[in-house]
């Protein structure tokens, strides 16, 4: 009996072309705005966690920590910083950094500007750390007094940078009374716990201690074994400071980890509010759905009489127009659901996203489309299937 309903079914929907076309226009846009909508939610969901995770998941950042007693005079030094892979064997490099500021003389132009002590680990914890032009700091430079400076892009923006006509590289800078020679230029990073170097000009770490007279450290970062728990690796070297100096606190600095779970919460937030939305589309197309197949019985209320008058019963007639709706649901939702993921990958394509079809969107558009046919097809069927065969007959 239900190839005879689908069948039936079938061919109803043919001959009533002009009918199933509107009906079909409207699931196709209301499934294809919830699915394009979705999908669109999590490819830049999946790529803003991708940008995270690639400025490094496996990076800590630690500091001095001043909760207990600012007056504290305990410091981290660059021996003891330096020292901290030897002694925790999931730390794979790290980078002391200290921050200051000087005044810079360069082609004829003076101004302030931030200046960043690194040492030659940096590249290596930092994934996102690339040069533009020339080179690093290297140990090989330490039999030339480490006279070098490495220059953030937007550095190259200030006074005296901007307008320079020769070769940077090369070029001689005076910092602090002192004169220094440009070895490289810095591509901008949007790794947050270095974006500064962006904007500064940055010395060998030790050349910065023998300037400013001080082996303080104000942040250490550090790269991890990946799949390590940070946890633990955490805990390991907060205890080798306060073994390695008496009374010294070092607090981690998790802005990374809260920032991405932050982004998690809002993705998922993101792709309800795309349901909701998408589901007033969907919902307008389905109340079409419903009009059309209530459209379909009173038109074809003779035919139900004449079905009912030859011992068609009630669950036939209930059958033969809700197989109808679900057909057209299904087939409104397999075209939305192409519509959807296609103007997805469009919108992906043009912002150079990685553009990814998920299982869950599928079957989203197809478990979504099946059940709008049931539901806005089952009233329209209980009508049919309830109508008086003679009053049905009697129908001009």
């Amino acid at each position: 009996m239900f190839s005879i309903y689908f069948t039936e079914a079938f061919r109803n929907l043919y001959t009533a072309k002009q009918r199933t076309l509107l009906a079909l226009l409207g699931i196709i846009i209301g499934i294809g705005a919830m699915i394009g909508q979705v999908s669109i939610s999590m490819i830049k969901g999946a790529e803003t966690l991708r940008e995270f995770s690639q400025m490094g998941t496996d990076v800590m950042v630690f500091r001095k920590d001043y909760s207990d007693d600012e007056n504290d005079n305990t410091q981290i030094s660059l021996i003891e910083a330096l020292e901290l892979p030897r002694y925790v064997p999931s730390v794979i490099a790290v980078a002391p950094m200290m921050d200051s500021q000087g005044e810079y003389h360069f082609a004829g132009e003076t101004n302030w500007v931030d200046i960043l002590g690194v040492n030659t680990s940096l590249p290596a914890v930092s994934k996102g750390f690339q040069l533009e032009e020339g080179r690093f700091f290297s140990d090989l430079d330490r039999d030339d007094n480490l006279s070098y400076v490495v220059i953030g892009c937007e550095t190259r923006e200030w006074p005296g940078f901007k307008d320079f006509q020769g070769k940077l590289l090369g070029a001689e800078i005076k910092l602090n009374g002192y004169i220094y020679v440009i070895i490289g230029v810095l591509k901008c990073t949007e790794d947050n716990f270095i974006d500064e170097i962006n904007w500064s000009i940055l010395l060998p770490i030790s050349t910065m201690q023998r300037q400013f007279q001080s082996t303080k450290v104000n942040r250490l970062v550090v790269r991890r074994v990946a799949n390590s728990n940070h946890l633990l690796v955490s805990a390991q070297i907060k205890q080798y400071f306060a073994k390695r100096v008496k009374g010294l606190k070092v607090k981690r600095l998790e802005w990374i980890d809260n920032w991405i779970k932050r982004e998690k919460k809002e993705v998922r937030r993101m792709t309800l509010l795309s349901v909701a939305i998408g589901g007033l589309s969907l919902l307008a197309g389905s109340i079409g759905i419903m009009n059309v197949m209530l459209t379909a019985v009173i038109e074809r209320r003779r035919e139900i009489g004449i079905l009912r008058a030859i011992g068609a019963r009630q669950r036939d007639i209930r059958w033969q127009f809700l197989l109808e709706a679900i057909i057209l649901s299904l087939i409104g939702g397999l075209l939305g659901s192409g519509l959807g993921i296609a103007s997805s990958y469009l919108i992906a394509w043009w912002n150079e996203w990685q553009f990814f079809v998920s299982y869950q969107v599928l079957l989203l558009g197809v478990g979504v489309s099946w059940g709008v046919g049931i539901f806005f097809g089952f009233y329209p069927a209980y009508k049919a299937a309830k109508l008086d065969p003679i009053v049905a007959l009697r129908t001009e």
